[in-house]
């Protein structure tokens, strides 16, 4: 099955920076590929903050993955400073998907793209939901 390719052009709504800790390290003695998706996690979570939103509650529901992709295209190593930059795609009325890229701070290159794909989720009633006005309103000021 041929690999699904991450478009990497994207504008960009938030981005933070990030170093290389120990622990993200795998036997191979470099940046381990579950600990990308971790840092994708961790720019959508200071994203929603900076918009005083939270995956629990996004204006009155959460947020929940429904799919991930993740394309690797370089190692970082231990103490590499990288900057994680987040986008939009495809926003509906109950979905839509986030656009990661995670780069070397000094040259610029390409570390990881990613996607993953959120919807509106109610947790009290398990079920999927309408984003709410404000979700729509935040990613109607975005430039996408």
């Amino acid at each position: 099955m041929p690999q699904t390719k991450i478009d990497p052009l994207f504008e960009a709504l938030f981005s933070c920076n990030i170093q290389v800790r120990v622990a993200d390290l795998n036997y191979g003695n470099h940046l381990s590929n579950d600990r990308v998706l971790s840092y994708f996690h961790e720019v959508r979570v200071l994203w929603l903050s900076q918009n005083n939103l939270s995956e629990l509650d996004v204006g009155g529901c959460g947020l929940i993955m429904t799919g991930a992709n993740v394309e690797y295209l370089q190692q970082a190593h231990l103490h590499q400073q990288l900057t994680l930059t987040l986008g939009l795609r495809e926003v509906g009325k109950v979905r839509f998907t986030i656009i990661y890229q995670l780069c070397d701070s000094q040259t610029n290159h390409v570390i990881a793209l990613g996607e993953t794909h959120m919807g509106c989720f109610d947790y009290q009633n398990q079920k999927p939901t309408r984003a709410p006005q404000s979700l729509l309103d935040i990613f109607t000021h975005a430039k996408m």
